[in-house]
């Protein structure tokens, strides 16, 4: 290994907290001591870290005191874990329609966040840079698991930009790239031609480390694997952002010849969870995210809750975050006792197929959608291999430039040959099973 993992993590980026103000290397040196805790001194951690910020939300967020009050429920009531899970959960409806009164009324500099959501229901935030730094450091820590450091070359297998960046703005993304060692790659739109790319950046820069979404990394082991062509592994392989099923993670280390950890989180936290090297559930990040379950009928995987300790800007308590899954008490042969998921039961997205064979990565629509403030729901349906519907519910009437927009973006995604329909739809109706998938590929006739 080289010298640039020491540098970077213990220079460069105490010298850029120092000079911005930040806190990223105090807490990812707070997480490297306190993934050695006891499970005891955890839980002590995690309910001081609770006492205050449910202090602050029942003093300075006003949908809470209102929220709490009706419900009968004052601050001095919640004296113990017990206690706090009988507060009521906070569903996505409520962020989206009383956004403004989640926000606390005595933290100035919130920035602006979106997700697409698992569901199709966009969910517009705040967070705080102090919340920001305690984010990175945990994804950090987590992708640390691996048996990689922080620091050794990425690799990439992500998304791209919505629209075109100011040049400024390339430029910081440009720079902060190269100081973390990152190669990214845009797999919204698949081809032979890109995945010929993704294997000569591979053979060529040998990253120590491959992360990528599962359908992006699953497509290119596929390719990979029909092409013939010698492949020098990395030394792991991280699966993030959609659900990882036990075929594709086989097929992954079957192809790409090297250990695959699942991650679980989302736009509103980063990292909640991920593996370590024993694969036997994902380890919370505890100290900044508190996870609990909802009841759930026999037999049914229970609604999971999230909890962010630390974002006082606009704080997330007991929120349902749209998947479901199932808690693991047991220790961890690997001796951490931080909290585990034993599984997850996300939303998959279909892919989409283009007359030109290339391939429209599913989470691709939410990366999209979660630009526009109009958009309440939606649903992306292929009817032929030259026709996209893109069924839209709207809480106002899409802006010119949004339209434009988004018409742009959605030609660059499926090409010239493709007709993509917007439709305003005043409801989208589930399937026969329930479900409101939000990506509905094409079906084979």
């Amino acid at each position: 290994m080289s010298l640039y993992p020491f540098v970077l993590d213990h220079v460069l980026h105490p010298l850029h907290d120092r000079l911005r103000g930040r806190n990223y290397s105090r807490y990812r040196a707070l997480l490297e001591r306190s993934q050695k805790w006891s499970r005891d001194q955890i839980a002590d951690f995690q309910w001081q870290e609770l006492s205050r910020l449910l202090d602050h939300a029942f003093a300075h967020v006003p949908y809470y005191r209102t929220k709490y009050a009706q419900a009968g429920i004052h601050r001095s009531d919640i004296r113990s874990m017990e206690d706090f899970s009988r507060l009521p959960m906070l569903g996505r409806d409520e962020i989206r329609e009383h956004r403004e009164e989640l926000r606390a009324d005595n933290v100035p500099g919130l920035r602006p966040h979106a997700t697409g959501g698992s569901s199709g229901i966009p969910t517009r935030f705040y967070i705080t840079m102090d919340s920001y730094d305690w984010r990175v450091a945990a994804t950090d820590r987590a992708y640390g698991w691996s048996g990689c450091v922080h620091g050794e070359l990425t690799l990439i297998l992500w998304g791209g930009p919505i629209g075109t960046l100011p040049r400024w703005q390339q430029w910081k993304i440009a720079l902060y790239n190269a100081v973390e060692r990152r190669v990214i790659v845009n797999t919204f739109t698949q081809s032979s031609a890109l995945w010929r790319h993704v294997y000569t950046l591979a053979q060529r820069r040998r990253p120590p480390l491959l992360v990528g979404y599962a359908s992006s990394l699953d497509n290119f082991a596929s390719w990979l694997a029909q092409s013939g062509l010698s492949w020098v592994p990395p030394r792991a392989i991280i699966s993030a952002a959609e659900p990882l099923t036990g075929v594709v993670r086989e097929h992954l280390q079957a192809v790409l010849r090297a250990p695959v950890f699942n991650t679980y989180g989302s736009r509103e936290f980063m990292s909640i969870a991920a593996e370590c090297p024993q694969h036997q559930g994902l380890h919370v990040n505890a100290e900044n995210i508190l996870i609990q379950t909802a009841s759930s009928a026999p037999g049914a995987s229970p609604d999971i809750l999230v909890t962010d300790l630390h974002n006082y800007g606009m704080p997330f308590i007991r929120y349902q975050i749209g998947d479901t899954g199932t808690l693991d008490d047991t220790p961890c042969p690997c001796g951490c006792a931080l909290p585990r998921i034993r599984s997850i039961d996300g939303r998959i997205l279909d892919l989409f197929q283009r007359p030109d064979g290339q391939v429209v990565c599913g989470i691709t629509l939410p990366h999209l959608m979660k630009e526009f403030g109009e958009v309440r729901t939606f649903q992306a349906r292929q009817v032929a291999l030259d026709h996209v519907i893109v069924s839209l519910v709207l809480s106002e009437p899409l802006s010119d430039a949004h339209e434009r927009l988004m018409r742009s973006e959605l030609s660059k995604f499926f090409g010239p040959l493709v007709q993509v329909e917007l439709r305003q739809v005043d409801d989208i109706p589930p399937l026969a099973s329930g479900k409101r998938p939000m990506t509905i590929g094409l079906r084979p006739q």
